[in-house]
């Protein structure tokens, strides 16, 4: 934390007269939340970072205790300017992480393109909070398993441990390693939602870990805690057909009910409506594509099911972005935005029920890209139903997979969902 008096001293260093009053005028009032976001669409790499934050911090009202940083590609190459203004508010000492990424960036006022935005949460005086940086390239599942675990232990007598993490698709497969791992360890974690960010060739540097950027680490902060928090977790496809997988490859699905997947796959396709023009167009295809999911049986919890978004389709298979295995039966899913909707109305306000009496404080989500680009125009309803259901601050950012632990959800790796953290603190205010 930072020495008592400097935190705000520095923040008011940037403010003159009628902006330094309205700052203290905040600080008397303090945060109804704890937990405060920040936005800046500035083109101006060294002003957006100063603006987000201060935002963040006047909301705030009091010393943030964890800082998440996501910038917009567009400042990418500005990265480290944009960075760096935000650490010269909040100083050395707060831990951070974050990453840069796609748009859109979604919070409680609407959505940014092309910005900043800084999600700060000052947590109560008991919590342990701790960041590891890990590597993930040419790394043996089991030295990934025995570095989280020591990260995972330490002092027991905090009732819940709660995980916030951000990884980089830089290598195909990253998140099904990351997913054995971290269900290798479930029975330490009460919550864990890990966001796995970029596109099939991400940006170098792209995370962010104690005020510096990495290409191929995951960024991790565990909170060790007296109460709950809650997990959001959102979805709403609709299923159509069940199909047993009778030949698999890694992600490829090359035959189902003994037939080529292919074939299958473009027919129901044109039977609800895509021309075929459209399949065989590669531009057009990936929005097709946005369209549809496809659910497969959950190894970690009998009955359940997780989703992956449908990469490709060629005439060799159907690519997914999760690896399936034969004899699993697979749902094909079709996006409807009305359940989509409501599964995001639906999602925020189960989080609330896992806090069991604890002060709910904001939330910090990814939403996955073809969750996204399915909703199309209606993404901005999707923001404005979260924050009807849930009049809490919240940021959302766009993820290529998402890693989510805990029991009453699918636990295990998505590639179509929305999940996330909702914080929360003690109800009586320091």
């Amino acid at each position: 934390m930072l020495p008592e008096g400097n935190f705000f001293d520095r923040v008011n260093q940037r403010r003159g007269g009628e902006r330094e009053e309205k700052v203290r005028r905040r600080e008397d009032r303090s945060s109804s939340f704890r937990f405060a976001v920040g936005v800046s669409e500035s083109d101006k790499p060294g002003t957006v970072g100063y603006q987000a934050v201060n935002r963040a911090v006047a909301s705030l009202g009091t010393e943030p205790s964890l800082a998440f940083v996501a910038i917009s590609k567009a400042h990418e190459q500005n990265r480290k300017t944009v960075l760096y203004s935000v650490k010269d508010v909040l100083g050395e000492d707060v831990p951070v992480i974050g990453a840069v990424v796609s748009d859109p960036i979604m919070h409680r006022e609407g959505i940014t393109e092309g910005g900043v935005a800084v999600a700060l949460w000052s947590a109560d005086r008991h919590v342990e909070i701790g960041t590891h940086l890990i590597k993930l390239h040419n790394r043996e599942v089991e030295d990934l398993r025995e570095e989280l675990a020591e990260a995972f232990s330490g002092d027991l007598n905090r009732r819940y441990l709660n995980v916030l993490g951000v990884a980089p698709y830089f290598f195909e497969g990253v998140g099904e390693r990351l997913e054995e791992v971290f269900l290798s360890l479930s029975e330490y974690v009460d919550l864990a939602v890990v966001g796995i960010v970029g596109g099939r060739s991400p940006s170098p540097w792209s995370i962010v870990h104690g005020w510096d950027f990495y290409s191929s680490h995951l960024s991790l902060v565990t909170i060790k805690t007296d109460i709950p928090f809650g997990v959001f977790f959102a979805y709403g496809f609709h299923p159509l057909v069940p199909m047993e997988v009778t030949r698999a490859e890694g992600r490829f699905v090359v035959e189902v009910d003994n037939s080529p997947a292919y074939d299958v796959l473009t027919d129901i396709l044109v039977s609800r409506g895509i021309a075929g023009t459209d399949l065989k167009d590669r531009s057009r295809l990936r929005k097709v594509l946005s369209r549809f999911q496809v659910a497969i049986p959950d190894p970690a919890a009998a009955g359940r099911f997780k989703t992956t978004v449908i990469r490709d389709i060629t005439h060799e298979g159907v690519e997914l972005g999760i690896g399936v295995v034969e004899g699993d039966t697979v749902w094909l899913m079709e996006a409807d935005n009305v359940e989509v909707l409501k599964s995001t109305t639906k999602g925020a306000l189960r989080s609330l029920s896992f806090l069991k009496g604890a002060r709910p404080a904001g939330l910090l989500f990814f939403e996955n890209h073809t969750r996204i680009l399915a909703l199309g125009k209606d993404v901005k309803r999707d923001v404005e139903g979260l924050k009807q259901a849930l009049p809490l601050p919240f940021l959302g950012i766009p993820s290529s997979q998402e890693l989510v632990l805990h029991h009453s959800v699918f636990s295990g790796l998505h590639s179509g969902v929305a999940a996330g953290v909702l914080f929360a603190n003690t109800p009586e205010q320091p």
